[in-house]
Parts: structure tokens; sequence; C-alpha cells
């Protein structure tokens, strides 16, 4: 029996709010960089921690819609298959344009990329420290590491010994976090096992595995807590406040309030009856995925072209950076509509049982 799974447009709308932080963050580092100037007062510094944001919806939503068919080993391909359709054929799209705009156009880019056989391997099957044109590539990585790892659930005789190990894997990487460990040492490959962020995915898993055992007056509380202590965390970050001096850090303080936000939000949204979201809210958290992979090279390219004009009206360059986001959201959503969602419908069809394309698919 297929498992019956609520229509979470909530969790869209966290997703376009993690894709618009990211936005946001590259937008103020490179106005900074560039400009030398604050992108509204500098508010969004903290704005990288969309990407904590992200690992925990991934942990949760995979874990949601495929815990229950675990206990079939014979749904592993079409596991494996999603998720390579849900993660290349965009890549590979908005990769190549980019490509071919940074063979043209070098010096739009800080780096020049180096065309190797090697290199271009690396780039586009998303290879540890691939060489990054597009420089949010590299947490498309770890998605496809966590990806790995949860088709071993498929393997094992019961979800319990799965969830035992994933638990005793995040506790492995937290105390190499708190005895200091330097996680930036080492090869690419063990740098990936070990990086610390992989615990917000386990943090998802949990989250999918608990929330609908909470009580549903819990949810609000979890919520808002959640959002204070984000909040906070991005005061203290923008402060360098810091509780660990490694790559821990961000999973403590950015980490734990992403798994209050997600394991609250959902638990309200299973509770509520009725729920009305704005449609350009869940029209961009469909097309997160979009956004988080078209927004830094063009965000780059609009900050270049202003310094380039000389351009130095502190307001006027306030306009048009506001005005190239709104601009960026609205092209990721016709992205989304008209080449993202159409390719993923396509080559899911390929399966003899295609499931229809899910807003909460990951």
């Amino acid at each position: 029996m297929r498992q019956k799974f609520h229509n979470l447009e909530l969790v869209q709308v966290v997703r376009g709010i993690a894709s618009l932080l990211v936005v946001l963050f590259h937008v103020t580092a490179n106005s900074k960089d560039y400009l030398n100037t604050e992108f509204c007062f500098d508010l969004f510094q903290f704005g990288g921690a969309g990407v904590d944001i992200f690992f925990v919806l991934s942990g949760f939503i995979i874990t949601y819609t495929s815990l229950s068919r675990c206990e079939h080993p014979a749904y592993l391909p079409t596991f494996l298959w999603r998720r390579f359709v849900r993660i290349f054929p965009t890549y590979w799209i908005i990769i190549g344009v980019f490509l071919m705009i940074q063979l043209a156009m070098p010096s739009f880019y800080r780096v020049p990329y180096p065309y190797s056989f090697p290199n271009l391997v690396s780039t586009l099957f998303l290879l540890p420290g691939h060489i990054m044109v597009n420089g949010v590539s590299w947490t498309l990585t770890y998605e496809l590491f966590f990806y790995l790892l949860f088709s071993f659930a498929f393997l094992l005789p019961n979800k319990k010994i799965s969830f035992i190990l994933s638990i005793a894997y995040a506790l492995f990487i937290i105390s190499l976090g708190i005895a200091g460990h330097d996680f930036e040492k080492g090869d690419n490959y063990s740098r990936l096992i070990t990086y610390p962020m992989n615990v917000e995915f386990v943090m998802g898993i949990l989250a999918a595995v608990i929330f609908s055992r909470l009580q549903a007056k819990w949810s609000m509380p979890l919520l808002v807590c959640g959002t204070i202590l984000f909040i906070a965390a991005g005061l203290a970050t923008d402060k360098h406040w810091y509780i660990f001096p490694n790559a821990f850090n961000r999973v403590l303080i950015f980490g734990v309030p992403s798994f209050m936000i997600v394991t609250g939000i959902v638990r309200f949204e299973t509770s509520t009856k009725k729920m009305h979201v704005h449609n350009f809210l869940l029209q961009l958290g469909e097309a997160s995925y979009s956004l988080y992979l078209i927004h830094l090279p063009i965000v780059v390219a609009v900050i270049k072209i202003i310094d380039k004009v000389g351009l130095r009206s502190h307001f006027l360059i306030q306009g048009l950076l506001l005005l190239s986001i709104i601009v960026i959201c609205v092209a990721s959503i016709l992205f989304f509509k008209w080449i993202e969602r159409p390719v993923i419908n396509r080559l899911n069809a390929i399966l003899k049982k295609p499931d229809t394309f899910k807003p909460v698919s990951s």
C-alpha cells in the first residue's frame, strides 16, 4: 500500500525563504567586495545559513517520502533514478550555460575555469573538491553523499537499524567537533565523510521520524523558538561570536534552530485542516533549486556591470540590486515551469509507474 502524503505547502515556503537568504547573502558579500558598499545595512551577512535549512529539509523530505519504501529493496533503483533526475539535468543545463559564458567572458568571474577533461568531469558530476564555476555547487556534492548514505536503508533488514546507524554517524561527527577536530584536514573524500554539516541531514531524518509523535500544541513554540534562535545566531555570526572554532559551530547555531523550524512547521501544517499559502511564495519554493543555481553568476555579473559603469549613488545601487533580486526570482520561477519541471516529469516518465511531480519532492 502506498503511503499517503500531506501536501506540505509550508515546507515549500521555507525552501523559498532559504534560497532567498542565500541570494541575499551573495548580494551582500559581492556588493561589499566589488562596490565597497553595504547592501541593506549588511543585515544578511548570515544568509549563507539558508544552506543549513536546506540540508535539514533534504533529510526530512527524503525520509518523509521514502521511508515506507525502504522495506522494499526493489525500489532502490527507482529511488536512485529520481535522485539523479532531481539533481543533474537542471544542474547540467544551468552549468552548461555558465561554462559557455565563462569561456566567452572570463572577466565576469573571479577565477577563470580550467577547461581540462578532468576538471570538466569533476564539475559535471559534482565530485568532492570539484572546481566551481557556480559557487554554490559544493553543497550538491554533500546532497549526493546523503542520497548515497540513505540508499543503504533499502539494503538493511529494518528501518530501526538504519535510524540507529544514522544517529551513530551524527554522534561520531559531533564528537569530532567537540574534540576540536580540524575538519579541513585530509583529502576531499575524508572531508566529505566527516564534514559537520552532514549532521544536519540526520537532523532532518529525526524531524521526519518524530514530528507526527509530537502534540500539535508544541508546533508553534518550536517554530517560534527556532526562528528566534536562528536570528540570534545570525546576529552572533555578524559580530564574529563563535561557540566552536571550527565548522561544527554552524551546525550548532544554525542547524539546531533549522531542525526546530522544520519540525514545528511540519507538525503545524499536518495538524491544521485548512491552509492558505500565497501563490507566489509557493511558486518560489517550488523553484528554489533553480533559484539556488541561477542566482550567483547573475548577481556577480550585475554588480560588476554596476562597477564598470562607475555608478556611485548608494540609493540607486540599492534599488538596482533589489530589482535584480526580483528579476532573478521571477526568472527562476519561469525556468522551473518551462524547463526544470517538464524535464523532471519527462525523465521520470521513463519509469513504468512514475509518481506525478510533487512540490514536496527533493
